[in-house]
């Protein structure tokens, strides 16, 4: 490994991992199309795992940072799971799919690998609750993005969820039944929307959606980062605690009940802001740099880059910075005490 990479590989998710080394490394992907006409991802890769048992929206409530008990069928959120240090074990999206007591489910999306980190880390909790957990290994996911996407849907036969973030229903595309999630993939609000279903649904779906054109990985996550979005397993780890990944207002509740490690994340932020945080960068000339790349100022290492991608003028990409050298407009040497000139940008969680 060379001095001028941090280790991002002992910490990351390592289909994350190799699929930001790739992006970081391809050609510039231009987000403009999808300010004119929506795009349908294929987004079977994430991790979903269902959660069931009359014990599942008490005991996620008490795990998770979250306000989950304050959850009704068609709502969603977004949360962490710690450990007792206040890490980030993994995030993930919950949706209540409905409230009977004994039968009912949820519905957790977490980031490809993260599915086994959720369970396993929730089973050394369970005593004797009723909760269990299983694969969604009978469904598959697609995502819609882009101008006129709602519109598009509707035409398709689709009856929309609510306008808020993480709200779901169910409804038909094509004779088919399916469910609709508002997500966050692309931005910090509800302009994303996911559609899940059977897997022996998958022609019918894709033909009621043939109005859409198929949207690569690359542009997906290229949009994801321009739109200032942090992934688990690249722009956050175990590594962090997700303060330092600008969850604060988007994954955390400060006014629930107990849950693991909320005094570690309460005391820090308590004392104002973290030891670092993960801030926007930017370069027009050069390649992207490589997740890992680090960060100087002022002589010294400040932090190391995350999620990079190429664009028609130039290159996006997160960075970790040290609380005194991460004030937008500051300064920083890219790769070497000599590299490239980069500023620090707005600050993730702030946009």
């Amino acid at each position: 490994m060379s001095d001028s990479l941090h280790p991002v590989e002992t910490h990351s998710l390592p289909s994350l991992l190799a699929q930001s080394r790739a992006l970081a490394d391809g050609e510039a992907n231009d987000t403009g199309c999808l300010t004119r006409e929506p795009r349908l991802f294929d987004i079977d890769e994430l991790d979903r795992v269902l959660v069931e048992g009359r014990d599942r929206i008490r005991f996620l409530h008490a795990m998770l940072s979250n306000d989950i008990a304050g959850l009704s069928p068609g709502e969603g959120r977004w949360a962490t799971l710690n450990s007792v240090q206040g890490k980030t074990v993994c995030d993930v999206r919950l949706f209540v799919l409905d409230d009977h007591k004994k039968t009912g489910s949820a519905l957790a999306l977490l980031e490809p690998g993260a599915g086994k980190l959720f369970t396993e880390a929730l089973d050394r909790y369970i005593i004797a609750d009723k909760c269990y957990f299983s694969d969604d290994a009978e469904h598959s996911m697609v995502l819609l993005s882009g101008a006129g996407m709602e519109e598009a849907l509707k035409q398709s036969g689709a009856t929309l969820p609510g306008k808020s973030l993480f709200a779901h229903c169910a409804t038909q595309l094509g004779g088919a039944e399916v469910r609709l999630f508002r997500l966050d993939r692309t931005r910090p609000d509800a302009t994303d929307i996911a559609v899940r279903f059977a897997n022996q649904d998958v022609s019918t779906v894709r033909q009621a959606l043939s109005a859409f054109k198929d949207g690569s990985p690359e542009l997906l996550e290229t949009a994801r980062i321009e739109g200032g979005m942090p992934r688990f397993g690249i722009d956050f780890t175990p590594e962090n605690i997700p303060l330092e990944a600008g969850l604060k207002e988007w994954a955390i509740s400060f006014t629930k009940g107990c849950y693991v490690g909320q005094e570690v994340i309460c005391r820090i932020d308590s004392m104002g802001s973290p030891k670092r945080r993960l801030v926007r960068l930017a370069g027009s000339t050069g390649s992207a740099p490589t997740p890992g790349t680090l960060l100087f100022a002022g002589g010294k290492n400040v932090g190391w880059t995350t999620s990079a991608a190429q664009t028609p003028d130039g290159w996006t990409a997160f960075g970790y910075v040290k609380k005194r050298s991460n004030e937008p407009g500051t300064p920083l040497q890219l790769g070497s005490l000599d590299g490239v000139e980069v500023l620090v940008g707005v600050p993730i969680g702030n946009v």
